[in-house]
């Protein structure tokens, strides 16, 4: 069996149910590709064995995909923004991922976490 790689976190925890692939990791869910599935992949011209590295450009890494939501709600909300109002529009990361970015962002107070009197917590910059 090859060893299965998440895309999102790179964590090699994947496990296979139902025809797709879960990491447990950060729960990104996907569909193996079926076309890839021999021992050799075609690359370019020439043959490559899947145990050697290919060449390939970076991706952005998951926090700075978070930083720059961040970086949106807030500018999107005049500098202040409450978890209430993103739930549907988070995009491709996770919520519970993005709780625990903006957790640390109050924890580096790079953010300021508020609690008003109905109980919803509103992040915003600090003055």
């Amino acid at each position: 069996m090859n060893q299965v790689k998440c895309p999102v976190c790179a964590s090699e925890k994947v496990y296979s149910l139902l025809d797709t692939l879960h990491c447990k990791r950060c729960g990104n869910i996907w569909k193996e590709e079926k076309k890839n599935r021999s021992k050799y992949t075609k690359h370019g011209s020439e043959t490559v064995s899947r145990n050697q590295r290919l060449p390939r450009a970076i991706p952005d890494s998951t926090e700075q995909r978070m930083k720059q939501q961040l970086e949106g709600y807030l500018k999107k909300s005049n500098g202040k923004f409450s978890i209430l109002s993103i739930t549907s529009g988070i995009g491709n990361i996770q919520m519970a991922m993005f709780r625990r970015y903006l957790k640390i962002c109050v924890k580096n107070r790079t953010l300021v976490e508020k609690k008003d009197q109905y109980g919803i917590i509103w992040y915003s910059r600090p003055d």
